[in-house]
């Protein structure tokens, strides 16, 4: 049986896998996963913060908790 990880679950609501790179779901900018500086987002897309975003430390973050809980 497996079980539904909240966070990586809402993680994908905002970003798609796309080989290696990170694509917005709502622009559809792409970015490397290697590449460590912000995510850059179409100039028009809702899903710009005021914050930077870095979805692919977020994603490696989500990884490791869901490892160190025994959910993988």
């Amino acid at each position: 049986m497996s079980v539904t990880y909240l966070p990586l679950q809402a993680w994908n609501k905002h970003w798609q896998l796309d080989g290696q790179r990170v694509r917005c779901r709502l622009c559809r900018s792409v970015q490397d996963l290697t590449q460590a500086s912000a995510f850059t987002h179409a100039p028009y897309c809702k899903a710009r913060t005021v914050e930077a975003q870095y979805p692919s430390r977020e994603l490696a973050t989500l990884l490791q908790q869901k490892i160190r809980l025994g959910l993988f």
